[in-house]
């Protein structure tokens, strides 16, 4: 039997499997019905591998004494199939990562960590106007209590004069949602 450049490739990737999996067997057969999900996943990966590799190497093997007997055992498209999963299973070896017991146990050195974008809050936060809200509540809310109306009423003219560009000509007009910046200092 004649092998092409991707059939010797593919025999070596798959005789470097079954060398490499070949010892841990036992304990990759153990490790897939563990307790662990990662390690076990991990083992049942390893087993397909090991069992895709020495399938190879069989038919490798079995082919070229008899042509025949590998086209009776594969046919044509099976064999197709057969070579992309096994090429893909056998060059993307599964790895057991780093097991970590405790956060402590794991640094992360060399790289820094970047840094949080700085924001200034802004000196006066903006007021949103809610459903319902006149300038008067607005101004009677920025104030204490036991502010009396006389109070009250330069307070939302403050306001009006600070926010007169987004509220426009009449102050007894405001809509939902508009924000308004409080007067920089209020009447108390």
């Amino acid at each position: 039997m004649f092998l092409s450049r991707n059939g010797w490739a593919l025999a070596a990737l798959a005789a470097a499997s079954v060398w490499l999996l070949a010892p841990d067997l036992g304990a990759t057969a153990m490790a897939a019905t563990g307790p662990d999900f990662p390690n076990a996943l991990i083992a049942i990966a390893s087993l397909v591998q090991f069992t895709l590799a020495s399938w190879v190497l069989v038919v490798i093997g079995v082919g070229s004494s008899s042509s025949r007997l590998t086209r009776a055992i594969t046919p044509a498209l099976m064999r197709r199939a057969l070579f992309a999963g096994a090429a893909g299973a056998l060059a993307l070896t599964p790895v057991n990562a780093e097991r970590v017991t405790s956060p402590a146990d794991h640094q992360l050195d060399g790289l820094r960590l970047p840094d949080r974008p700085v924001t200034s809050a802004p000196s006066h936060p903006s007021v949103v106007v809610r459903p319902g809200d006149t300038l008067w509540t607005i101004a009677a809310r920025s104030l204490p209590p036991e502010a009396t109306n006389s109070v009250i009423a330069t307070a939302c003219a403050r306001w009006y004069v600070t926010n007169r560009a987004v509220i426009g000509d009449d102050p007894n007009l405001i809509h939902p949602l508009q924000r308004l910046t409080p007067p920089a200092k209020d009447a108390s």
